[in-house]
Parts: C-alpha cells; structure tokens; sequence
C-alpha cells in the first residue's frame, strides 16, 4: 500500500522493504463504477435532473472529467439497462451506498 514504507521506516524503523503492486485496483474501480451509474440513474430517475446538470454533478462528487464520466456510462451501459428494467424503489440506493446523500 502506498505509504507503508515510509511509514514502516519511520514509525516502525524496520528496514524490511516489500515489494508493492502499483496502479489501479481493478476491484476498486469496478465499485466506483458502479456507484457512479448508480448516481446517474438516480439523478435522472428520482431528481428528474437534465444531461448537462447530472454531469456536473457527478464531476463534482467522483472528481474525474466529463469526458471519462460519459465513458464509464458508455461502458457500464448494462448496468444502466439493468437498472432501468429493474426499477429500484429509493431505499435500494440508501442501503446500497449508505454513506452517500441521497
């Protein structure tokens, strides 16, 4: 994890270095992913937001551009779909990210 050598050689002064993997969790990316169509569904669904205002929106609370935004809708468009057939009442948002406002 990144961090864990200085923190190992200053906190914990062992001089044992590991190997890290760098880059991107692939795991961690599939749930903001998730969690981001999550977002757009809703905005578009329950706060009967626009295109332009719902992008704004998700920029502000993911803090990536609106170029990779629309990206991740393009390639997540199944769960978009999946979503839309399967019309979740409010409560399956709370429940599911129960950190974010919804």
């Amino acid at each position: 994890m990144r961090g864990q050598r200085l923190f190992n050689e200053i906190i914990k002064e062992s001089g044992i270095e590991r190997t890290l993997r760098k880059g991107r969790n692939n795991s961690l990316i599939f749930k903001r992913n998730e969690c981001l169509v999550a977002r757009y569904y809703f905005y578009a669904t329950f706060k009967n937001k626009c295109y332009e205002e719902i992008l704004r929106l998700l920029i502000s609370e993911f803090f990536i551009s609106p170029n990779t935004i629309v990206l991740i809708i393009q390639n997540n468009s199944e769960q978009l779909q999946a979503l839309k057939q399967r019309s979740p009442v409010f409560h399956y948002f709370m429940n599911r990210w129960p950190h974010l406002k919804w």
